[in-house]
């Protein structure tokens, strides 16, 4: 079978040489300078394929996004934001706990409502990140992620509400009946989490088209539906700890339950960092297309 017929691609990097510093796919070998339809002359690997790699086809045919360092700054700025948000809220329901869980005593001195208005400013600065996503998404200039964008901002912005609010019910030095407790320390910033988490679900695979990191990662890629099984399971652990006297083997197994699903939800928002950097990595240097990657032979 011919080449051309075994490569489309193969007619268009005919009479042309690659322009600028590409290293081979295989070994790392500079073919600056060479043809584009021959071999590395190191290891053999045909030189169309590392351009077709480097060119990355599939993130050339979507349309551009406007202003893209501002998008992948305000994407990681949103994951960062919420991971901290998410982390501070998590340590002061750890203090919480009965104590015959074996929680950190470093751990249990942050009962204290400080650290809830530290979580709620960090959610807010979160939803500020996430404000010039909105303002390029109302003047069209990102297609396709509009209810993404409202999803998220209002997840966020209900979290940071209900943690400030969670510092006058949860510890504000007044006994409150246990199912409003409850709803404030558990089940209301579970929802809005789980409102945030549903948007991010639509909103950071469309951008991660962009990057082949992302689009070719499997197991270090975090998928949302994890984290909303996670935050359900989180609020079947805490109505376990209420309907069970304290200390109780149900308190103790909703604690457990509790525990392990909010350490599962810390350590994908962390993945949902990396993921972040990745696309933020692709906004901000796109690959190159193949106009600026060959030039005809001279």
């Amino acid at each position: 079978m011919q080449l051309n017929q075994e490569s489309p691609i193969a007619n268009q990097l005919r009479n042309m040489v690659v322009n600028r510093q590409l290293s081979c796919a295989r070994c790392g070998y500079d073919l600056k300078s060479l043809s584009a339809d021959s071999n590395c002359p190191e290891c053999g690997e045909p030189i169309r394929l590392t351009i077709i790699d480097s060119v990355d086809p599939a993130s050339r045919r979507l349309p551009p996004i406007e202003n893209p360092f501002a998008t992948g700054n305000a994407l990681v700025g949103v994951s960062v934001f919420l991971f901290l948000s998410v982390s501070c809220a998590v340590l002061v329901l750890l203090s919480k706990s009965p104590s015959s869980l074996p929680i950190p005593s470093v751990i249990r001195t942050l009962n204290d409502p400080i650290w809830l208005c530290v979580s709620s400013a960090l959610a807010g600065l979160a939803f500020i990140c996430l404000t010039p996503i909105m303002r390029m998404c109302r003047r069209g200039l990102i297609q396709g992620c509009k209810l993404g964008i409202a999803l998220t901002g209002l997840g966020l912005l209900s979290f940071a509400i209900l943690m400030g609010a969670s510092r006058w019910v949860v510890l504000g030095g007044v006994d409150r009946s246990a199912v409003l407790t409850l709803l404030f320390d558990s089940i209301l910033p579970l929802i809005s989490l789980g409102i945030a988490f549903t948007g991010l679900r639509r909103l950071v695979p469309r951008l991660g088209q962009r990057s082949r990191e992302f689009r070719l990662a499997q197991g270090s890629r975090q998928r949302m539906n994890d984290l909303l099984a996670a935050l359900l399971f989180a609020a079947i652990g805490r109505i376990f700890i209420l309907i069970s006297s304290h200390d109780s083997n149900l308190a103790t197994l909703g604690m457990i339950i509790m525990v392990l699903s909010i350490t599962l939800i810390v350590v994908g928002l962390i993945y949902l960092i990396r993921n972040t950097l990745w696309i933020r990595s692709a906004l901000c240097s796109p690959p190159p297309s193949l106009g600026q990657l060959l030039k005809p032979k001279s």
